[in-house]
């Protein structure tokens, strides 16, 4: 009996032993697919930077008395979390901080009307371009008539999101003194109460304020932009290409449809509402 129970007992040993082995085995797997990050099928849940302050980009308004993030990129942000299968999640924070969230994996991807310039470009990759803006100068109203060129915004006081593209041509401009801030609003109420003369802004954030902002107008000042100084587009981090092209096909889908182009508008109608 006991030659019998013997290698019964042993061969059982070594059942248990193995299924432990394979259940470890298991385990390490899912937690390296799961602490990788640079996986996005992988994710139940893709994280969104932004900075909701750009409107019709991005911004907060009340919906159904809840503060909502919405705007025509958190739109684009929600089609490709839906042709990924995942859920959004939105991180807003300051502009100048959005790069190095991405960089340190606080955030998959920025959205926040995002220009890839070739500074940019060492150290994060863009997706294509999926919309183009103008520039403007905005002033208080009454004051415009003095603005003909950027030549005479010399000697001005002149506010820009800090980070930006619009600072970067701010600081082209000679004579100008530059007031740097993380948030539109805030360099708003700098213009208002008299602190900053004029600020550079997209065109559309610019005419949305004029819109909803007394005292504010758009001065008729042409702004010449270098190539990399033109059109929004998605950032990742560097080297995540399996992020990129599920984006960009993403993108192209939304542009072919006229998505993108309906997203604006509909962006602009809530913020009229």
């Amino acid at each position: 009996m006991k030659k019998v129970l013997l290698p019964m007992m042993l061969l059982l040993v070594v059942v248990i032993m193995s299924a432990c082995g394979q259940e470890k085995t298991t385990e390490t797997v899912s937690e390296s697919a799961s602490s990788s990050g640079n996986s996005s099928t992988e994710k139940e849940v893709i994280v969104l930077g932004t900075s909701a302050d750009y409107a019709p980009y991005e911004f907060h308004k009340k919906i159904d008395g809840k503060d909502t993030i919405v705007g025509f990129d958190i739109e684009i942000a929600k089609a490709i979390a839906a042709d990924m299968g995942v859920e959004l999640k939105i991180e807003d924070m300051d502009f100048d901080g959005l790069l190095m969230a991405l960089g340190t994996d606080k955030v998959d991807f920025v959205i926040s009307g995002l220009t890839p310039t070739e500074e940019r470009k060492k150290n994060v990759d863009f997706t294509d371009i999926y919309y183009y803006a103008e520039q403007a100068v905005l002033v208080r109203e009454g004051e415009d008539a003095a603005l003909k060129s950027m030549d005479d915004l010399s000697g001005k006081q002149v506010g820009v999101q800090k980070s930006s593209i619009q600072e970067g041509i701010a600081q082209g401009i000679e004579g100008a003194k530059l007031t740097s801030l993380g948030k539109i609003p805030e360099l708003i109420l700098e213009l208002q109460t008299g602190r900053v003369d004029a600020l550079i802004l997209e065109k559309p954030v610019a005419e949305q304020y004029v819109s909803n902002q007394k005292g504010l107008v758009v001065a008729g000042v042409e702004i010449e932009q270098a190539e990399d100084e033109g059109g929004s587009a998605i950032a990742v981090k560097k080297g995540n290409q399996e992020l990129l092209d599920q984006i960009n096909t993403t993108l192209e889908k939304l542009k072919s449809n006229g998505d993108i182009e309906r997203f604006v508008v509909e962006a602009n109608e809530m913020l009229g509402e």
